[in-house]
C-alpha cells in the first residue's frame, strides 16, 4: 500500500464511507516512516483530523492493531502528535463559530442578514463538523455590504476594503470576507452573468439556518453551483487541496437528492465546468467512498486521476502566500501557462483569453 492509498483509506474510515474492498489491516503494511509521510501529507492537504478519526474508528472496531503491530513505545508518540493536530482543529472551529455568531448577531441587530458561504457551512455535511479544517469566514450580506462595515467598526473590527470583490474584516483574530460580488466580475461578461445567476439562487429565498445561530446558509442548488465554481477557480489559478475535493464529496453524500441535476449540468455547460464537475464527482466515489444513488449524477471522468495527482503534488499556491500583490499577480500568470492543460483539457478555454481578461480587468476596472 502506498502512502497515498493509506491516506484515502483513513479518510474513508474516518468519514464512515468505506467501500467493500477496504480492510484496515492493510494499513499495517506501511512502515513507521510511511506513516509519518502519510500524516505530513494529510496536514498539507488539511485533512489531518479526519485521518485521525480513521485511526480512532479502526481501533474502536478492531482493537489497537497499530500499537500491537508497531509497538506501544513507537506508535503512541505518533498518535499523540496527530491527535494534538485534531484537538487544535476542534478548538479553531469552536473559536471561529463563536466569533462568527458574535459578529452576525451584531449585524442582525443592525438590520443586516448574514449568509455564510462554504467554510463552516460546508462543515455541516461532515460527520464531525469540527474536524473539517477551517479557513476564512466568507459571508454575503445581500444589500448590507457597506452597512456591515459600519457595524463591524462599532464592534472594534478592522476593515480592509481595498479589493473590489470582497472586503476583509478582522475580528477577534478571525478574518471575514464580506462579499460584494460572489465571483471575480472583471473577467468579461460571462463572469458578470455568473455572479448574477448565483445571487438569483438566494435572492428572496427562504434559506436554512446555521445550527444555534442567526446565520443563514445557502440552498443546495446554490451550493452545487458555488462549490463547483469556487473549486474550479482554485484549480485553475493555484491548484486544489484534498479538503476542497472532500467538501464536494460530503456535499454529494448529504444533498444529492436535493439538487436539480439537469439544471446543474446546464449551468456547467454554460460556464465550462462540466468536465471538472464530472471529475470531482468521480473522485468522490473512487477515492472517498461516496455512494451515488441518483441516476442523473455523472460519476465517470477520464480526467479524475490527473486532477487528483495535481491536488496531491502540485505546489504552486498563490493566495495566502504572504507575498506582495505584484508577486501574487506574477505567480498567477506563470501558473496560467505552466498548467495550461487545465484550461485546455478541463475547461476547454484559451489561457491567452483568460490572460486578456486579467489584464483588461485590472487596468480598466471592468466589474
Amino acid at each position: 500500500m502506498t502512502t497515498d492509498d493509506g491516506l484515502f483509506l483513513l479518510i474513508r474510515l474516518g468519514l464512515g464511507t468505506s467501500i467493500d474492498t477496504d480492510c484496515p489491516h492493510d494499513l499495517l503494511s506501511l512502515s513507521l516512516d510511511d506513516w509519518k509521510s502519510l500524516m505530513e501529507l494529510a496536514q498539507r492537504q488539511s485533512v489531518c483530523a479526519i485521518a485521525v478519526d480513521g485511526i480512532q474508528n479502526t481501533v474502536e472496531r478492531e482493537g489497537n492493531i497499530f500499537a500491537d503491530h508497531y509497538g506501544q513505545k513507537q506508535w503512541t508518540p505518533l498518535v499523540l502528535e496527530w491527535s494534538g493536530v485534531m484537538l487544535t482543529t476542534e478548538q479553531a472551529n469552536e473559536h471561529q463559530t463563536k466569533v462568527m455568531n458574535r459578529l452576525a448577531n451584531a449585524w442582525e441587530e443592525g438590520g443586516c442578514k448574514t449568509m455564510l458561504m462554504k467554510g463552516q457551512s460546508n462543515g455541516l455535511f461532515y460527520p464531525k463538523p469540527n474536524h473539517r479544517s477551517p479557513g476564512d469566514i466568507d459571508v454575503y450580506l445581500f444589500d448590507g455590504y457597506e452597512k456591515a462595515h459600519d457595524i463591524a467598526r462599532q464592534e472594534g473590527a478592522q476593515i480592509n476594503d481595498e479589493w473590489y470583490k470582497h472586503s476583509e474584516i478582522t475580528y477577534y483574530n478571525e478574518v471575514f470576507e464580506n462579499h460584494r460580488f460572489l465571483v471575480p466580475t472583471r473577467q468579461g461578461k460571462c463572469s458578470k452573468r455568473l455572479d448574477e445567476e448565483l445571487k438569483e439562487e438566494i435572492r428572496e429565498k427562504k434559506l436554512p439556518m446555521f445550527p444555534n445561530s442567526k446565520v443563514l446558509v445557502p440552498t443546495p442548488m446554490f451550493n452545487a453551483k458555488f462549490l463547483t465554481f469556487h473549486s474550479c477557480a482554485h484549480f485553475l489559478a493555484e491548484g486544489l487541496r484534498l479538503k476542497q475535493l472532500l467538501d464536494w464529496a460530503m456535499f454529494l453524500k448529504s444533498e444529492q437528492e436535493k439538487v436539480n441535476w439537469a439544471a446543474f449540468y446546464d449551468f456547467c455547460d454554460k460556464y465550462h465546468y462540466h468536465r471538472f464537475a464530472d471529475a470531482a464527482t468521480t473522485i468522490a466515489v473512487k477515492y472517498f467512498g461516496v455512494k451515488i444513488h441518483n441516476s442523473k449524477i455523472v460519476a465517470e471522468s477520464p480526467f479524475a486521476e490527473k486532477i487528483m495527482q495535481s491536488a496531491l503534488y502540485d505546489d504552486d499556491f498563490v493566495y495566502g502566500s504572504g507575498k506582495g500583490d505584484w508577486y501574487n499577480r506574477f505567480h498567477l500568470v506563470t501558473n496560467l501557462f505552466r498548467y495550461r492543460w487545465k484550461y485546455r483539457d478541463i475547461c476547454q478555454q484559451s489561457p491567452l483569453r483568460k490572460l486578456y481578461y486579467h489584464v483588461t480587468g485590472f487596468f480598466f476596472k471592468t466589474e
